[in-house]
């Protein structure tokens, strides 16, 4: 008779050495803030007491977990576990279990808290700032939990933490840790560091790559080449703030006197009821409107320099397309498409698909319920948008691709907002806008893709 096979363990996480997790558990690593409740959060290992890990998803929380694990004298291993029920079943007595709230399902919680009955494991549970805890677990999570902040809030700290990072990694290659220059320092204070630790570590990895052993600068954080003083490169950058300003006043303009006139007309609709359903209609449509533009900016802004790589446009086309079958819907217009069949770029995928979506967002405001648009990207290197421009559309759009000192801000028939932040990054990535009236009376605006092959893809 065979003897009985041992369960495998699965997500059990290597060991991190004290002096590895002592670097993660203090400053600049951890921000001072958090230093005494992880300190805490340590020291409930031994009573087995649940600690929460506040963080963003991507701020290194299983780092942070297997160092507390490694710091609190368990005698089991540190186990990744999924948040279904079979992967709580048979945990090795004495472990740590490091549970993301994002993946717990709700027969999962009550295992888990039958586990915290028992106290054979020690649970960890990741989860993100303001997210809400199952109610069986929430007054057990209460008891110890450890809050880092998003990197965006620690800009005080950031050199300190680039500067650890550095030193690590140039550790590993046998050479002192690198200088940061003044200029590197204020680059890092103006990012908005969306994917937070695990962003910095790349950034600053691949920093240390384009420095050598020489001291690392904000180019060769942001990886942009060096650039001499262009007077008129600089005159028409200032043309396009200005304009792009006086598009977002022009945008916000209209749902700001929408609400403005709910709020004034506040004491003639407290005994009008259908009146003051349908003002407040208006204003949640107004205040959507402000919200999803004032998105769209905040995204442009963090786009950052093009990262280009071999991309197929024919499924990152598709997924636009689809992006927009609600407002399309919503609109009564029905769209034409011709997919790409094939077509490669060498381009920033996410910085097209961008201004991909902006140019078509842009071009359905233009375009009357009842009528057709056509996106055609058959042709390689183009995709084309074709549709009735109504309300001087097409005049505004051949505006669009024209030299910067040719726009107005003052004149009150601005383009949408899209089809300047989508021109920007198009240009940005080598790419370019045409305008083309047909004598059918239809209006073709042709996307121009960047980064071409050499095999015409």
């Amino acid at each position: 008779m065979s003897a009985p096979v041992e369960p495998r363990r699965r997500g059990v996480l290597p060991a991190l050495s004290p002096e590895a997790a002592h670097a993660v558990l203090t400053p600049p690593r951890l921000p001072a803030s958090a230093v005494e409740a992880a300190a805490i959060a340590r020291d409930a290992a031994a009573l087995a007491l649940p600690v929460g890990l506040e963080t963003p998803t991507v701020a290194g929380r299983t780092l942070l977990a297997r160092a507390l694990h490694a710091l609190g004298g368990r005698p089991g291993p540190l186990v990744a576990a999924e948040g279904r029920c079979r992967a709580l079943h048979d945990l090795p007595a004495g472990a740590s279990v490091l549970v993301d709230l994002e993946a717990l399902t709700v027969p999962a919680a009550s295992i888990l808290e039958a586990l915290l009955d028992d106290g054979s494991v020690w649970l960890l549970v990741g989860m993100a700032p303001g997210q809400t805890v199952p109610p069986v677990l929430a007054a057990r999570l209460d008891v110890v939990t450890l809050r880092v902040p998003p990197l965006a809030r620690r800009a005080d700290e950031l050199p300190a933490i680039a500067a650890q990072v550095a030193a690590a990694l140039s550790a590993r290659r046998g050479g002192s840790p690198p200088a940061f220059s003044e200029d590197a320092h204020a680059w890092l204070a103006a990012q908005p560091w969306p994917g937070d630790l695990a962003e910095l570590e790349a950034v600053v990895a691949r920093a240390l790559l384009r420095a050598g052993h020489g001291p690392i600068t904000a180019r060769h954080l942001s990886g942009e080449e060096p650039t001499t003083a262009d007077p008129g490169r600089a005159a028409s950058d200032g043309a396009r703030i200005e304009y792009l300003a006086a598009e977002m006043a022009h945008e916000l303009k209209n749902p700001l006197v929408t609400i403005k006139t709910f709020a004034d007309h506040l004491p003639a609709l407290v005994d009008d009821a259908e009146l003051r359903t349908r003002f407040a209609g208006l204003a949640n449509e107004s205040i959507t409107r402000m919200d999803e533009l004032l998105e769209n900016v905040l995204a442009f802004a963090r786009l950052g320099a093009p990262r280009p790589a071999p991309i197929e446009i024919g499924p990152l086309l598709d997924g636009v397309v689809a992006e927009i079958e609600s407002e399309v819907a919503g609109r009564g217009v029905r769209v034409d498409y011709a997919g790409a069949n094939g077509a490669r770029r060498h381009t920033d995928a996410d910085q097209l698909a961008y201004a991909l979506r902006n140019l078509l967002a842009g071009v359905l405001r233009e375009v009357s319920p009842g009528e057709a648009l056509r996106v055609d990207a058959s042709v390689p290197g183009l995709v084309r948008l074709r549709f009735s421009a109504r309300n001087g559309a097409a005049g505004r759009l051949r505006r669009l691709v024209v030299a910067d000192d040719a726009l107005d801000p003052h004149d009150p028939t601005l383009l949408p907002l899209p089809f300047t932040l989508a021109r920007t990054v198009l240009e940005r990535n080598g790419g370019a806008l045409v305008v083309r009236a047909d004598a059918d009376g239809l209006t073709t605006l042709e996307v121009h893709l960047p980064g071409g092959e050499p095999n015409g893809g």
